[in-house]
């Protein structure tokens, strides 16, 4: 299959040995400036995780519509828990997306005492929702050893030391969602979508989907590019934070998700890593000069978050 992204295999960087790093390092640094997404083979995550964690996510929307609203982000000031189909608009003035979700973070630990955007999760009954919990914790912790790797690799790729980012990420606030996209029905609104039309806040984007397709990437031009399924892989994508902090020499680019093709219930697992919530971002060493002087102000990454939040809140309902 002719694919548009690249692929990118993290099966001899993962050996150490340097020259295998140092390839892989680069692929990833110019696929990051030209596209901003990529697939990752050999990353290792355990395939029987991941099915789990899809078959945990097919059981949670298969319950009724009011055993979900019981864990309803309203209730949650971290926005942990259920969104109702068409709760949200990532493309704003545009119809509601027709997807439903439920969001997962991290809670409080020792290391992160009193950080922002930790805190408990809205985890329904053990004997409604068997597993969730358990295999959710398991599926976060392994999506984020391989976000810390591709950050490093970034780093490498960047002419960065390897561990450049690391005081960055001490306390990250990831968020893995669990999203649902029924069939798109022939009556939907002009315009109405999956998922509109939007980029990603934080510093990468870690995504399983099921075998449905529907994932659209924009090139430079604006033209669309279907993202087909490759068994086994993760598809990765830089959030604007990312692309502020190399001064926009990394890409965060627009993406959509239609499922009107399939007919089928689409499932995907985004994992949305963000750096330590007081973190300050500032252009990164080599990403500036005097023809090219800093573009963003510094901001911490809560901030930045904050301020992706208050753009966004027009379009939750």
């Amino acid at each position: 299959m002719t694919s548009y992204l690249p692929i990118i295999d993290l099966t001899a960087a993962k050996a150490g040995e340097a020259k295998a790093l140092a390839e892989t390092a680069y692929a990833i640094d110019a696929v990051c400036r030209e596209h901003g997404f990529f697939y990752v083979v050999g990353h290792e995550i355990p395939q029987a995780l991941v099915d789990s964690m899809f078959a945990r996510s097919t059981s949670f929307f298969s319950l009724s519509e009011d055993v979900k609203q019981k864990s309803h982000v309203r209730n949650s000031p971290y926005r942990r828990g259920y969104e109702s189909l068409g709760h949200q608009s990532l493309d704003p003035g545009k119809p509601s997306d027709l997807l439903e979700a439920f969001n997962i973070g991290l809670n409080f630990d020792p290391g992160a005492e009193g950080a922002p955007r930790r805190g408990p999760n809205q985890w329904p009954d053990a004997d409604i929702a068997p597993g969730l919990a358990d295999t959710a914790t398991r599926y976060m912790q392994a999506l984020e050893s391989l976000a810390r790797q591709l950050m490093r690799l970034m780093a490498i790729g960047l002419g960065l030391p390897g561990e450049y980012f690391e005081a960055s990420m001490k306390s990250p606030v990831p968020t893995l969602r669990l999203l649902h996209y029924p069939p798109q029905p022939a009556i939907a609104e002009p315009d109405q979508l999956g998922c509109g039309a939007h980029t990603d806040w934080g510093a990468l984007t870690l995504l399983a989907q099921d075998a449905c397709g529907g994932l659209q990437v924009a090139d430079a031009e604006g033209r669309w590019h279907e993202v087909q399924p490759i068994e086994g892989s993760f598809i990765v994508n830089l959030g604007d934070l990312m692309a502020r902090w190399t001064n926009d020499a990394y890409r965060s680019t627009v993406h959509r998700v239609i499922n009107r093709v399939s007919g089928r219930d689409r499932y995907s697992l985004p994992y949305f890593f963000d750096i330590d919530y007081f973190s300050q971002v500032s252009a990164l060493p080599g990403c500036y000069g005097e023809t090219n002087p800093p573009k963003y102000p510094t901001v911490t990454a809560g901030e930045h978050h904050q301020e992706k939040m208050r753009q966004a809140r027009e379009g939750y309902r």
